[in-house]
């Protein structure tokens, strides 16, 4: 794993800079969260107050001029629509990010944010931190791989900044930017500056806000059982559909908005429509979702079974309009919204089971699914519920990305038999 033409005094020079890169990044991301939070407590609290509209109608109105401002910022700054997983591995194959791109998509992605978009910070931030580490590698004229361990660091310190573990965003990088380095390489290259860049980041914002990520949901009176174990895999599985079908309506939903690539205003101005008709009749699923889950598990018994089945499907269906749009965004917190309606319509369905089991299980196998993540999404899962639920994590992570890798195989297949030409039959001869 130890590269043998690396010189330990330019590595060490290059770990100074990657420590830095961790405070930027944490930086850059409390930032960020002051305006998207204090942007939308403007937005929905004092502006709401003040007009004094129908709450629904108030919903309908914000969504659909912010669809506008971002349509309008879409064809200011240029179409970038790509998704976490697309810039994760466009990353793998060239060590750098975009960082030309970057300040529109931060732009956009504030607006979008603020407007009530039913999606989570951390992909323009990932653009945005793995940005300024690619430009600072140039500044510096770093070498290929030290301009990748800079963009790795700028990425990994956002996310250890943004839920306070130095953990995370190293193991994602392992996982998800594929194709640019060796095993070896990955290591010394990826994981180790990532890892230092997470410590710092995480002490940054720590020290800024004054608080760690907290377990957001402990549930009482929870020892693993064997029969956990078994109740994991149809759980396990259930969260696996999903990510999967989150990926997949995406993927549909984008090339149904194909024929609008040339009609960005309009394209934006429809997707807040949407969106403001849907968080109008559900407000549950507007914003990220991190905060509305406390809610969603407060109020699942009475909400019902169907009820938390609507909420799930919606709120995907809602985060994939809203980027197939041209909406800036993340995709972690929607899914984790989704699946923890979805574990908790499971509790609705099957009440002698704890309540960790179904919510963990669900919320690990979406999160592996969309990802094809595991290490990331289990640790993920395990700082959102108590550390007892870690055999059920496990399990439910497994199924979630074996399903995932399956499945993509098969459609890989498919494409690979629908470009594949047909043979040429032989030309028949003539008998004179």
């Amino acid at each position: 794993m130890i590269d043998p033409d690396v010189k330990p005094k330019p590595y060490l020079g290059l770990m100074l800079l990657v420590g830095a890169m961790g405070i930027i990044s944490a930086l850059f991301t409390f930032l960020f969260m002051i305006i998207v939070n204090r942007g939308i407590a403007l937005v929905w609290e004092q502006a709401a107050l003040a007009i004094g509209l129908d709450p629904r109608l108030f919903t309908l109105l914000i969504c659909t001029v912010g669809g506008l401002l971002v349509g309008l910022l879409v064809k200011l700054f240029g179409d970038h629509n790509a998704i976490f997983s697309e810039i994760m591995l466009e990353f793998g194959k060239t060590g750098r990010f975009d960082y030309r791109n970057a300040p529109g998509i931060v732009i956009t992605a504030l607006v979008s944010l603020i407007s009530g978009g039913s999606l989570g910070p951390e992909a323009p931030l990932a653009d945005a931190c793995g940005g300024i580490g690619t430009w600072l590698s140039d500044r510096f004229k770093l070498k290929e791989n030290e301009n990748r361990a800079m963009g790795y660091s700028g990425f990994s310190g956002m996310l250890a900044a943004f839920i306070t573990s130095p953990f995370s965003g190293a193991l994602l990088t392992l996982e998800s930017a594929q194709g640019g380095a060796s095993a070896g390489g990955m290591y010394l290259w990826g994981f180790v500056p990532s890892l230092l860049a997470s410590a710092t980041a995480t002490v940054v914002f720590v020290g800024l806000t004054g608080r760690f990520f907290e377990t957001l949901y402990a549930f009482p009176n929870y020892i693993p059982r064997l029969v956990d174990l078994l109740w994991a895999v149809p759980f396990g599985l259930a969260g696996a559909l999903v990510g999967v079908f989150f990926m997949l309506g995406l993927r549909w939903l984008r090339q149904l908005m194909q024929p609008l690539k040339t009609h960005l205003v309009w394209r934006g101005l429809i997707g807040g429509l949407v969106m403001g008709i849907l968080g109008a009749l559900l407000p549950l699923i507007r914003f990220s979702g991190e905060a509305e889950t406390l809610a969603l598990i407060d109020q699942a018994t009475q909400m019902g079974f169907l009820m938390l089945v609507v909420l799930a499907v919606s709120k995907l269906f809602a985060t994939a309009f809203l980027l197939a749009t041209g909406w800036k965004g993340g995709y972690i917190f929607p899914v984790m919204f989704a699946g923890i309606a979805i574990g908790m319509a499971g509790k609705v369905l099957f009440p002698g089971v704890p309540t960790a089991v179904p919510v963990a299980a669900v919320l690990a196998g979406a999160l592996a699914a969309a990802f094809r993540a595991p290490l990331f999404a289990a640790l993920f899962t395990l700082t959102m519920v108590q550390a007892e639920t870690a055999p059920v994590v496990t399990v439910a992570v497994l199924i979630g990305f074996v399903l995932s890798v399956l499945l993509g195989q098969r459609a890989g297949r498919r494409a690979s038999a629908a470009e594949t030409p047909a043979p040429m039959l032989p030309t028949p001869q003539l008998q004179g």
